[in-house]
């Protein structure tokens, strides 16, 4: 027999839950990423903004030798990310690395 997979009842969905907040924030980290990259330089281009908050930018990357470039070029990379128009509150930048990808 077939397991029965429950499906997600959309019937409920408000774009001002926290799901439709949820997506509205991605689309914004998507917009911000597609602006960052062809800014940044050729080695640090696995670099991806996840996430923002209290003025603290994350960028993940899943190789640990671009985050330790990127750890380096620190100051370059929040100017980079402040001239962007989304990310002018940004004051410090957290480099994480992803080891699932």
């Amino acid at each position: 027999m077939c397991q029965h997979k429950p499906t997600t009842n959309l019937t409920n969905f408000s774009p001002k839950g926290s799901l439709g907040q949820m997506i509205a924030q991605a689309k914004i980290y998507n917009k911000i990423n597609a602006q960052l990259h062809p800014q940044l330089p050729s080695a640090l281009k696995n670099l991806e903004l996840c996430l923002i908050k209290d003025n603290v930018a994350t960028l993940i990357t899943s190789n640990s030798a671009v985050a330790f470039r990127a750890k380096q070029q620190l100051n370059e990379i929040i100017i980079l990310l402040q001239s962007i128009f989304l990310c002018q509150q940004i004051s410090h930048i957290e480099i994480k690395v992803n080891t699932n990808k």
